[in-house]
C-alpha cells in the first residue's frame, strides 16, 4: 500500500484500523507486505477509472491520487468495493469517497453500489447504456442488485432495458 494512502488512512481510521484494512485489502488480492499493487490482465479499465477520479478529486494531492488509484485497482476484485478495500462497512466508502471526491458523492444521489456507480460513469462517457462491473456475474450477492425478470425467480437477466435507439437521445431505464 502505497505510504501516501496508508498516512490517509491512519489519519481517518486510527493507525490500528488503518493497518487492519491494509492487511485486509492486500489478503484479498494475494499481496505479500511490500508488494507493489499493479493492474493485471483483468485490469482493462484500471486508467479510465484512475482518470474518473482524477476528474472529480477534491484537490490535486498526492494523497488523493493514492486514494484513487487503490479505489480503481479495487474495483477490480470479487466482491463488493467496500469489501475488496478492507473497509470495515460500505458507509466508511461512501464517507471515504464524499471526503476526497465529494462531486462524485454528490452524482450518486440514488445511493448505487459504488463499483456498479464507477462503471455507470464509464459507460456514460462513452455513451454505453447497457453495462455492469466486471464481476457482478460471480457475485455471491448478485441478486440484491439484480433483481429477476421473472417473478418466479427462475432465470436471471440484466435489469435494465435499453429504451433509446440512438445514442443522442435520452437514456430511459426500465426495472
Amino acid at each position: 500500500m502505497e505510504a501516501p494512502l496508508l498516512e490517509f488512512l491512519r489519519r481517518r481510521f486510527g493507525l490500528e484500523l488503518a493497518l487492519c484494512i491494509e492487511e485486509r485489502w492486500r489478503a484479498n488480492f494475494g499481496l505479500a507486505p511490500g508488494a507493489v499493487a499493479l493492474p493485471g490482465p483483468r485490469h482493462q479499465e484500471y486508467d479510465d477509472l484512475v482518470a474518473l477520479l482524477t476528474e472529480y478529486a477534491r484537490e490535486a494531492s498526492e494523497e488523493i491520487h493514492s486514494v484513487g488509484r487503490w479505489l480503481a485497482f479495487s474495483c477490480m476484485g470479487e466482491n463488493h468495493l467496500w469489501e475488496d478495500l478492507g473497509l470495515p462497512e460500505r458507509p466508511a466508502l461512501t464517507n471515504l469517497i464524499g471526503e476526497c471526491f465529494p462531486r462524485l458523492r454528490q452524482l450518486n444521489s440514488q445511493n448505487m453500489r459504488w463499483k456498479k456507480f464507477f462503471y455507470k460513469q464509464l459507460c456514460n462517457r462513452e455513451q454505453v447504456f447497457a453495462c455492469r462491473a466486471p464481476s457482478c456475474d460471480q457475485c455471491s450477492e448478485f441478486a440484491l442488485c439484480f433483481e429477476s425478470a421473472d417473478p418466479q425467480g427462475s432465470s436471471w437477466e440484466f435489469p435494465l432495458a435499453l429504451t433509446a435507439r440512438r445514442k443522442s437521445e435520452p437514456m430511459e431505464l426500465v426495472a
